[in-house]
């Protein structure tokens, strides 16, 4: 319940705002929905044409028990529920600006009915824009099936001419995919583990409005839907027996936007009345008989790259969405790295390792117990795949680096950057010495941790630039700890070879993080030169685990871009 003190401060408010026409809400008046969600009411009597739409004679004003740390609501109930005015949600509940909850409560409620007073007076032409501003969201209000029980994706690229697409309707899921091909479809059902053949994926359109429909526009029939469509695309869209798919698109002052109608196929055995043939039927008599046949309107969740991974609105996507990174190692670091790039935008990744998914490797890796015994490259790709079908995957290698065939790695060498995720030494060399077979090799990006996690490095090379040289004894000379014999920076456990550093999946945060920011700055052309970043972590934690900070090790919990 609202405080005593809060009520009482809307009641004086009221009595300066519309003195004498005004009143609590009786316990009976408050039961029916949506005043029900509500503690407490008033209705307020309006001047007769204080607002235009005619027969609005009350305002309600209703708070919760949360006010005022919530959203006081007005109703004009008298506008019922059929959309004839922006921001008139049913029940003629109105969506207004947002009071500030520090702001005091007497403001609050008088800006809301000042608002509602606003929003009822504004003219023909306002309230048009904001229809058409709005059109996803009214559309999606309106839609035969709002509680998602039949959900369009589409991977359709808008902008473009109306066209023919390509649909497939998963009716047990309630699914439908379109597309601009049928290979896209079927490559990204594919990617998620399902199947469709060509008899199962049919032809719809798309349709360019010249202007977002009103609500009281949206069609409810066949006949609305197909109102100026030339006649050689309907007839390849309205089968026989079949659904019929179209999407609508319309520009909007904040991008474009999808909708989409869904109509019962053409029963043949009544149509085609006496016509040896569904092609023979005239497309006027198919027109005439499905006119009133009612529609699905549908809502439409993009699923394509550019809304993915920008909501349309990245200017750096159609960069990334053309490069292509090849990762050599998806282990801990390597998984991570590609999940980013992935979600990031890259439009490719090719994936290279030839271990096995462990029980001990789940605590900190991408995959989960789920794919138990699988490759790690083949596993990596299968679960990225699955949550962004819309990824390509270049190729999967379930081979060390080093036993790549020639083919695999003349493919390779078309990258645009090859990724090594906390390599051995000598799979590490083998990359950096190919590169250096290459006329023009793709950029290098080698990155691993220190024991512990406590150091990470992202070293980037353009070129000829060589990793190794950089090296000591197989150590790299710009390390930043050192291990005496015993300190338990490696963990050895009892099987032939297999050691494993005691860090969790947190400690590795920093170092994919800084690694992945410079594949992108790089794959974006913001870093023109060879360049190494460093984790510094926590120094301390060094001598704690029995190991010796170097003399360069001079900052804690910072990243630092040092020229290669």
């Amino acid at each position: 319940m609202a405080s005593a003190e809060a009520i009482a401060t809307i009641e004086v408010e009221l009595d300066q705002w519309c003195p004498g026409h005004w009143r609590r809400l009786t316990f009976e008046e408050m039961q029916p929905h949506p005043l029900s969600l509500f503690c407490i009411g008033w209705r307020i009597e309006l001047t007769e044409g204080i607002v235009r739409p005619p027969a609005v004679s009350h305002f309600l004003l209703v708070v919760d028990g949360a006010f005022p740390n919530s959203q006081p609501k007005v109703l004009a109930p008298d506008m019922g529920s059929d959309y004839r005015w922006p921001h008139v949600e049913p029940k003629g509940l109105l969506c207004l600006r947002p009071t500030s909850i520090v702001a005091p409560v007497g403001e609050r409620v008088r800006a809301n009915l000042d608002d509602a007073l606003e929003l009822l007076n504004w003219p023909d032409d306002k309230c048009v824009a904001e229809f058409e501003r709005e059109f996803g969201s009214y559309w999606a209000q309106q839609a035969i099936a709002p509680d998602g029980n039949l959900r369009l994706l589409s991977l359709v690229k808008p902008g473009g001419k109306p066209r023919q697409l390509a649909f497939h309707l998963d009716t047990k899921l309630g699914r439908i995919l379109v597309a601009d091909t049928k290979v896209e479809v079927k490559d990204w059902l594919r990617n998620i583990g399902a199947q469709a053949s060509d008899q199962n994926i049919l032809p719809a359109l798309l349709l360019k409005l010249p202007r977002p429909w009103q609500p009281s526009g949206f069609p409810q029939t066949v006949g609305d839907a197909i109102r100026g469509i030339p006649e050689e695309a309907l007839r390849t869209t309205l089968l026989p027996d079949r659904k019929s798919l179209f999407l609508f698109e319309a520009e909007t002052p904040t991008g474009p936007v999808f909708a989409a109608a869904l109509a019962s196929g053409a029963k043949s055995s009544k149509i085609k009345n006496g016509f040896r043939s569904w092609a023979q039927v005239p497309l006027d008599h198919i027109k005439r008989a499905m006119a009133q046949q009612r529609v699905e309107r549908v809502v439409v969740s993009r699923v394509d790259a550019p809304w993915i991974h920008g909501r349309g609105h990245s200017p750096e996507q159609a960069d990334l969405r053309a490069r292509r990174v090849a990762i050599v190692g998806c282990g801990a670091v390597g998984c991570e790295i590609a999940e980013l790039l992935a979600k990031a935008g890259v439009g490719e990744l090719t994936l290279i390792d030839s271990d096995n998914f462990l029980s001990a490797n789940a605590g900190r890796h991408l995959l989960g117990l789920s794919y138990l015994g699988w490759n790690k490259a083949k596993g990596v790709a299968t679960e990225l795949q699955r949550r962004l079908p819309h990824l390509k995957i270049g190729a999967i290698h379930r081979n060390k680096f080093e036993r790549l065939t020639a083919s695999e790695l003349e493919k390779l060498a078309g990258a645009d950057m090859i990724v090594t995720a906390g390599l051995d030494i000598e799979g590490e060399a083998a990359v950096n010495a190919w590169r250096h077979t290459l006329d023009r090799p793709p950029a290098y990006l080698s990155t691993w941790v220190e024991a512990y996690a406590i150091v990470g490095h992202a070293v980037l090379l353009y070129g000829k630039d060589d990793l190794m040289s950089a090296f000591e004894a197989e150590r790299p000379g710009f390390r930043l700890t050192d291990w005496p014999s015993g300190a338990g920076e490696v963990i050895v456990e009892a099987g032939c070879g297999n050691v494993f550093q005691p860090h969790g999946a947190v400690d590795l945060q920093p170092t994919i993080a800084v690694a992945t920011k410079l594949a992108l700055d790089a794959l974006l052309g913001r870093i023109p030169e060879s360049c190494r970043r460093v984790w510094f972590g926590d120094r301390d934690a060094v001598e704690a685990n029995g190991g010796i900070a170097r003399e360069g090790f001079t900052e804690v919990n910072t990243m630092r871009q040092i020229p290669w």
